[in-house]
């Protein structure tokens, strides 16, 4: 009788000890779950932006990667001279300052190492929206990059966020493509476009001069330039412009007015039997002198619309941009 309650005693002990075991094992993994839970909700609460999260550990300190985030002092950047984007707006520029002042600077800025401080290779719009709001820091990205890489990452982050007008894009691959050992397949292949579009978009640094600010202003499209570039003279480029903007041509009609164009300027023998339709170069220069007039008078863009040349009859478009807008324009109409 005594060996068995010993041996029962052992039996018992051991299973006690199995599930003091089991139980210390639970609550192990429910603990280290509740933990890895927080660290998760921490990180997604932080609104840092997609992808941002996985660069940072779950107590906000930078990882050892080559993307680690760090927060620079804002007067230690500069802005890139090569930048493709040259136009900034001013007004969404006081908008983004003032949803930066609210919610911060939500995208880090990429920076390359220069000297005793840093260039901004892409993100100028959000440091020069940073400094309006009175930002001391501002997130960043640290790379080491080459000239040429400098180049190509500004473009691509342009061109994916559609940041550039047409003109910048032509000019932005034109210095690309200069860089030895650089090719328009090669160019192609990097921003993930057709080699003919490259082609046909750097075409657009060789339109007038005269008629470059139109399309940096929107007034002309892409598509109405590459049919302006058909005619080789600056004086035809200019006339055959100042139609499609006083006729506010679509870009099919840009094309069909600029082929009608060339084959009279090749056939100068049909001109007098051409119908009489076109406006006069005196009339379209005092069009875009009445547009230039009231767009400074109204601040807002402005355009004559022609709907009957002979009879003198068109519209006139202003833009605007919101109601508030609407509002100060209508005060000035009154």
């Amino acid at each position: 009788m005594a060996v068995r309650k010993v041996v029962a005693k052992k039996a018992v002990k051991k299973t006690a000890a199995k599930t003091a075991a089991r139980g210390a094992t639970k609550t192990t993994t429910k603990s280290s779950a509740k933990t890895t839970a927080t660290k998760k909700t921490g990180s997604s609460s932080r609104g840092l932006g997609k992808g941002l999260d996985a660069l940072l550990s779950s107590d906000g300190i930078p990882e050892d990667t080559s993307d680690s985030v760090v927060e620079l002092k804002i007067n230690d950047i500069s802005p890139n001279t090569d930048q493709p984007r040259k136009v900034f707006d001013d007004e969404a520029l006081n908008e983004l300052a003032a949803s930066i002042k609210e919610n911060g600077v939500i995208q880090p800025i990429i920076v390359t190492k220069k000297n005793n401080g840093y260039i901004i290779v892409a993100g100028e719009r959000r440091w020069r929206a940073a400094r309006i709001a009175g930002l001391k820091v501002i997130p960043a990205i640290v790379r080491e990059l080459t000239s040429q890489q400098i180049m190509e990452q500004a473009l691509i982050e342009n061109l994916q966020r559609e940041d550039l007008n047409p003109l910048e894009e032509a000019y932005a691959m034109d210095n690309l493509l200069k860089t030895p050992g650089m090719s328009q397949e090669k160019l192609a292949k990097k921003l993930g476009k057709p080699r003919a579009t490259i082609a046909n978009t750097v075409r657009l640094i060789n339109i007038d001069e005269s008629l470059q600010d139109y399309i940096i202003n929107g007034d002309l499209s892409a598509g109405h330039a590459k049919a302006i570039l058909s005619l080789k003279n600056p004086e035809d480029q200019r006339k055959a412009a100042n139609v499609i903007l006083a006729k506010d041509m679509t870009v099919r009609q840009a094309e069909e007015y600029v082929k009608r164009y060339a084959y009279l300027l090749e056939h100068p023998e049909q001109a007098s039997k051409a119908p009489k339709k076109e406006l006069s170069a005196q009339f379209e220069l005092s069009t875009k002198e009445v547009e230039t007039t009231l767009k400074k008078s109204l601040g807002s863009k402005v355009r004559l619309k022609i709907l009957d040349g002979e009879a003198g009859r068109g519209k006139i478009i202003i833009d605007y941009k919101n109601y508030e807008d609407l509002d100060r324009l209508i005060d000035l109409l009154k």
